[in-house]
């Protein structure tokens, strides 16, 4: 009999659960251990829980799944193209596996977003004849995808790497091509080696750099990353770009995962052990065994009953949630036990890649008044119905969705994803996350908020966002009174603990390949005689290829699964690498 104990109840989490039995590989007799700190509702919205997992929710208003919803986490996903290989393959055959192929619709994107940007309102397609206000000659009279891909030619060369494989291979090893000229980085530098932001200064200045940062919508895409990635993912990404989504929100998706894995556990023999309000502790290795101690939701750093042994543990966490982990086995009785958490060759390979703190703002109102402002968003999309926008600002609100009315019971409630920001703007909105007329009672390092549900804005929050949306609609602050107030108005803080972050990127100085393969099974790291190994695994977003999206945690579980449980895939590998293969 064997245990598999996987921690987190997240994308990465669940999909290894669901694979391990519909595969066959768990067996009669077995135990599918799923251990979550949060206390997600499996079986959808309700009792004031919210549906999972890790950092996708969709809320409802009102929390009536027959309401209008927004999407509080991850939204969207690319559907998987077999003739160009191109998309998320394993979010589409996952979806199309757990019968929700009908629910999927498209998540339209608008080719005109209105623009906000140092005070002036622009839509896209007048930049030709209303210019940016930057000085960036040649550039402001284009969409700032337009710049992104001139950064992503120098960088890569043209054309740049078309397939997967390309990319991978660009990772490890791509040079500036020996046309780029620059005073800082010489021909054939390893762009690995360099950071986004500085290449990208050297090559657009200033200006161009706060166009890229502006007008680009996410504030995380032009931060010091790894230029290689960055070059090869801003080359791809923009606003405007073909997303599909699930009429009813995303959130199916893992409920659907959650309750299959459940039904097949119990007609296949394996007992399925969700532990909800559970934390894992610590971990370590002893006598050659995964040992590993637990923690109450209601006490979480303090680890409650014996220590556990697992045959098989999948640690499903973003990098600050391991960091937690590594926090508390570094300060237990470590005598004859392996570290390998806190081991300096994994601690290298866990800073691989940058946190980037995201959060919104989401509201419900009675009416879309945006549609009737001064500067309405440019909703039509060659005549798509549900287009969600975006508008782009350089507002802290950054970008603004339109969910609408998407209720089953269409009833009169219009959602509106008002503030979808990232990085330094984080900050502004977490000081209004307690009300005006309060003191701080639990340290922002102990506010676990973003593992309950979305929580409820503060007036000053509310009016906040109100004073902005009425800048952008309206060019006039002053129009925030003629704004009606929300139905409701909730928020939710991915910069908090356990998450730390909304989404990740690889860092500069860092050969991602090697990172991607050896990070999966820890153990690989450890040196010196008689290392020991083990069925320890980490899989999730973070250190993927498609890192930001659930398809990266997909992916990294699929893989270990694979490589490491001799599992048969079931991706179409040919061409399309669940990760990158090191040369």
């Amino acid at each position: 009999m064997t245990t598999y104990s996987i921690f987190g109840a997240g994308p990465a989490g669940l999909y290894t659960a669901w694979r391990l039995v519909t595969s066959g590989k768990a067996q009669r007799g077995d135990t599918i251990q799923l251990i979550e700190w949060g206390d997600y509702a499996f079986d959808g919205p309700g009792s004031g829980t919210r549906p999972p997992a890790g950092r996708i929710c969709t809320h409802f208003y009102r929390n009536d799944p027959t309401q209008s919803y927004i999407e509080a986490g991850g939204m969207r996903f690319i559907q998987w193209a077999p003739n160009k290989a191109e998309g998320h393959q394993l979010v589409t055959l996952t979806i199309e596996a757990l019968g929700l192929g009908p629910n999927v619709i498209d998540f339209n994107t608008t080719d005109n977003p209105l623009l906000y940007l140092r005070g002036l309102q622009i839509y896209q397609n007048d930049l030709p004849t209303q210019h940016a206000p930057y000085n960036t000659p040649g550039n402001n009279a284009a969409p700032a995808a337009t710049l992104f891909s001139n950064i992503s030619a120098l960088i890569t060369g043209s054309p740049g790497p078309q397939t997967r494989t390309d990319q991978c291979s660009f990772y490890g090893s791509g040079r500036l091509p020996q046309t780029f000229n620059s005073v800082v980085y010489p021909p054939g530098a390893v762009a690995g080696n360099i950071g986004y932001w500085n290449v990208f200064y050297d090559q657009a200045g200033n200006e161009g750099y706060e166009y890229a940062a502006d007008a680009g919508g996410y504030t995380s895409n032009v931060i010091n990353w790894n230029a290689a990635n960055a070059a090869v993912y801003n080359g791809e990404f923009a606003p405007g770009g073909s997303f599909k989504t699930l009429s009813g929100g995303y959130s199916q998706v893992f409920v659907r995962l959650f309750q299959q894995t459940r039904s097949a556990a119990s007609a296949a023999g394996v007992t399925f052990d969700y532990r909800p309000r559970t934390r894992l502790h610590s971990i370590w290795l002893e006598g050659g065994a995964i040992s590993f101690r637990l923690a109450d939701a209601s006490d979480p750093h303090t680890a409650s009953g014996p220590a556990q042994t697992t045959d098989f543990a999948f640690l499903a966490m973003p990098p600050a949630s391991l960091d937690l982990v590594g926090q508390a086995t570094r300060y237990a009785d470590n005598a004859g036990r392996t570290d390998v958490m806190n081991d300096p060759q994994v601690q290298l390979y866990f800073e691989s890649v940058i946190r980037q703190p995201s959060m919104r703002v989401m509201m419900f109102f009675d009416s879309p008044w945006w549609l009737n402002s001064k500067y309405p968003p440019d909703l039509s999309a060659a005549g798509e119905d549900n287009v969600y926008g975006p508008t782009i600002t350089d507002l802290p609100l950054r970008q603004i969705y339109y969910f609408g009315q998407n209720g089953t019971g269409k009833d009169g409630v219009y959602g509106v994803l008002a503030s979808y920001d990232d990085m330094q703007y984080v900050q502004f909105w977490q000081e209004l996350e307690v009300e005006v007329d309060k003191r701080r009672t639990t340290p922002l390092s102990l506010d676990y908020q973003v593992l309950e549900h979305p929580a409820p804005a503060t007036r000053t929050m509310t009016q906040m966002v109100l004073l902005e949306l009425a800048k952008v609609h309206w060019g006039d602050p002053n129009m925030a009174w003629s704004i009606p107030q929300p139905l409701e108005s909730f928020f939710m803080d991915f910069s908090l603990n356990p998450f730390g972050a909304g989404y990740h990127a690889w860092a500069a100085h860092y050969d991602i390949c090697d990172v991607m393969q050896k990070i999966r099974k820890p153990t690989q790291l450890l040196t010196g005689p008689g290392a020991p190994d083990a069925n320890l695994f980490i899989v999730g977003e973070a250190y993927s290829n498609d890192q930001a999206w659930v398809e990266g945690a997909f992916c990294t579980a699929e893989s270990v699964l694979v490589d490491f449980l001799g599992m048969k895939t079931i991706a179409d590998v040919s061409r399309y690498p669940l990760i990158c293969a090191c040369p």
